[in-house]
């Protein structure tokens, strides 16, 4: 499964993550806060990070400004979001982020380039992640569960619903964690956190609009499920 953004989907996505992205309510840990602490943790000084599926930078620019020493290198296979990524990082100050069009599942480096290499999300290859860490580099992606990847949409919308829970760089944690030592990493760690999230029926109307998590989406023609989508949510949260 390849996710490549146009330029009217990078558009709303760095829209919608810039306006709606703290207002999302979040009952259990925060994931992605607990993905930058750790990334901060294991930066080096004047060390290099490979940010593998940037998009427009949204997250990368918040793991910069909490590394300043370090210089980071993001990629992403969208051009429409590297353009994004471009505009968002030029309003940055004190951010050192090189970006540049790549496929993760082929990275264009040497091996053994960067200490840490990071994935938030994002389709890629683990045999490359591994080729292009340094030895006792650290290797740090965040991924859905078993029990999330829009479940909510696949119960709801049926096979219109991409299958993200099935996608192979996701897997349940226990196939994850045997790939991973298949590609060589000895020490692995699994940090696994069960979160809800809940969307106003506007929030989820725009994230449905530039992420192809349903076929064919159309805001007017599935009002009905939409709808029925938001009173899931209404109960999770009694």
């Amino acid at each position: 499964m390849s996710i490549v953004d146009n330029e009217k989907q990078a558009v709303l996505r760095n829209k919608f993550l810039k306006e709606n992205s703290e207002k999302i309510k979040i009952e259990g840990i925060d994931a992605d806060e607990t993905y930058i602490t750790e990334i901060v943790k294991r930066s080096r000084a004047n060390g290099v990070i490979l940010d593998i599926g940037a998009g427009t930078a949204y997250f990368t620019i918040k793991i910069a400004k909490r590394t300043l020493n370090v210089e980071i290198v993001a990629l992403d296979l969208s051009s429409a979001s590297i353009r994004m990524a471009k505009d968002n990082v030029s309003n940055v100050k004190d951010v050192n982020i090189h970006l540049l069009i790549a496929d993760g599942r082929c990275l264009p480096f040497k091996n053994e380039a960067f200490w840490l290499v990071t994935s938030r999300l994002a389709p890629h290859s683990i045999k490359e992640a591994y080729r292009v860490l340094k030895k006792n580099g650290w290797y740090i992606f965040r991924a859905c569960g078993p029990y999330n990847c829009w479940k909510e949409a696949h119960e709801i919308f049926g096979k219109r619903a991409l299958p993200f829970a099935t996608a192979e760089w996701w897997k349940t944690p226990f196939s994850r964690l045997e790939r991973l030592k298949q590609h060589g990493f000895r020490d692995v760690y699994e940090m696994f956190f069960l979160i809800q999230k809940y969307y106003t029926l506007r929030q989820i109307i725009k994230e449905l609009t530039f992420n192809p998590i349903v076929k064919d989406f159309n805001p007017e023609k599935d009002i009905s499920k939409l709808k029925e989508f938001e009173k899931n949510t209404e109960r999770k949260k009694e």
